[in-house]
């Protein structure tokens, strides 16, 4: 169970699109209230698409809170590289009971409902208890769907892919080394003092950590990681010119010529390069055109 549990498992419907989903989820639930009258709304005294657009607003500034609002404020435990079937179970189950419970309260609010212990415990038990198991099994058959997916893709990419640059040339009998060793480039940091030439063959990747870069370099068998403050934006235009460079998601730019092979899981493709343990993520945006990219290496 703790390994099905800890399976990674995408980070959806959080950030920046939380908003459409809150939007819509809300217009759901008013339009729904309107036109079935549930829960014995047929007989409220009053305008009912009052009291429904009530219930659908406050879905709606619940959902933005916790899926648009929080997120900004914990980044750590909204990182995608952490997200897991066990969290997504629980993220969503929360959200489910917060709704739950603010819908109650506005239930009080406009003389639909009464508020007390044993009705909040009877409430809350009842919308848990019902949802545990469509959100459980929800989870557990979108990880299974997308896992299959992206391991079917990953073996089409790799049979698609050809010998990596750092496969083509060996010096002096050591490991191998790539092709464009004697091509430098410089990674630009904030204050300019900080700023990191290296060969462009030995760069691995880049990975922006909050208002730093780390820098991965292969030196022989070994990878340094060299820290200098500074965006990946900004790298990524200083940058622009090698088009063996891509940023293949929000905190990665990679070099295309040290992926040895790819892997995928519920979370998308990972790029597994010639040196050192560490994956590499991609961007959802490139699903199609992954295997295009590493298939004209040269």
């Amino acid at each position: 169970m703790r390994n099905l549990l800890s399976r990674p498992y995408r980070l959806a419907n959080i950030g920046p699109s939380s908003w459409r989903n809150a939007l819509a989820f809300g217009l759901f639930i008013f339009l729904f209230l309107v036109i079935f009258q549930p829960f014995g709304l047929s007989g409220f005294p009053g305008p009912l698409w009052k009291v429904a657009l009530g219930y659908g607003a406050t879905c709606s500034a619940m959902m933005l809170l916790l899926n648009g609002l929080l997120p900004r404020a914990l980044p750590r435990f909204f990182a995608e590289a952490d997200w897991t079937v066990g969290r997504a179970i629980g993220w969503t189950l929360f959200n489910v009971a917060l709704i739950g419970l603010a819908n109650l309260l506005f239930s009080v609010a406009v003389g639909v409902s009464r508020l007390d212990a044993g009705m909040l415990l009877r409430f809350e038990g009842y919308t848990l208890l019902i949802g545990f198991f469509p959100v459980t099994v929800g989870v557990l058959l979108t990880e299974a769907r997308l896992s299959r997916r992206f391991q079917q893709s990953s073996q089409e990419v790799n049979a698609g892919m050809h010998p990596a640059a750092a496969e083509v040339e060996t010096f002096g009998g050591a490991d191998p080394v790539p092709a464009a060793l004697g091509t430098t480039i410089t990674v630009p940091s904030e204050n300019g003092r900080e700023d990191l030439t290296l060969p462009l063959g030995e760069l691995l990747f880049i990975h922006s950590a909050g208002n730093y870069l780390e820098v991965h370099q292969a030196k022989g068998a070994q990878v340094q990681r060299h820290v200098l403050r500074g965006s990946l934006k900004r790298a990524e235009e200083a940058l622009i010119g090698n088009t063996r460079l891509l940023r293949c998601h929000k905190s990665y730019l990679v070099n295309l010529d040290r992926v040895l092979n790819v892997s995928g899981n519920a979370q998308g493709f990972q790029l597994h390069l010639d040196r050192g343990p560490e994956a590499v993520p991609v961007s959802r945006r490139l699903n199609e055109r992954l295997g295009e990219l590493l298939a004209a290496r040269p």
